[in-house]
């Protein structure tokens, strides 16, 4: 997981993103773990400074001096089950600017296919293999050239 922060407000501009994109090293290293696209990139976004703020609470930033985050409850096993779905519902869209309507679309399809690969997770982490299964032949049957999604159903 990357999380970035500013101080001002994030706005993603798409042709920027787009053009960031398209150079073929860029391309080719997020095609390797099955980010094809600028959309399937943006559709990562899982929140913004209101939803983050909730989501952390009253929590101690980590500082060179508190290193909290190396011995997180998070790291601990199953902590994925408490921690995914309240992300997942704090979701919030990505602030894209200068994006058209085709664009939006992709970004929409993107989004929805994560939210079945994530509940692929959740039941792996519950240990429902049927419900794993289920998950991943709707994630491969949406995109089944991707090599990460191909990696976790080992395919």
């Amino acid at each position: 997981m990357l999380l970035l922060g500013s101080l001002e407000s994030i706005e993603l501009d798409v042709p920027r993103i787009t053009a960031r994109f398209n150079h073929p090293s860029v391309a080719a290293a997020l095609q390797e773990v099955g980010v094809a696209s600028p959309a399937a990139l943006l559709s990562t976004w899982v929140m913004g400074r209101t939803e983050l703020t909730e989501y952390i609470g009253d929590a101690p930033a980590v500082t060179d001096d508190r290193p909290t985050i190396e011995y997180a409850s998070w790291v601990r096993p199953r902590e994925l089950l408490r921690v995914l779905p309240r992300v997942i519902n704090l979701r919030s869209d990505p602030p894209v600017i200068d994006a058209d309507a085709a664009f939006i679309g992709e970004l929409a399809d993107q989004r929805e296919t994560l939210l079945v690969f994530y509940e692929a997770g959740l039941s792996a982490y519950n240990g429902d293999r049927p419900g794993w299964a289920s998950a991943m032949r709707r994630v491969m049957s949406i995109d089944p050239d991707n090599p990460y999604f191909r990696w976790v159903s080992g395919q």
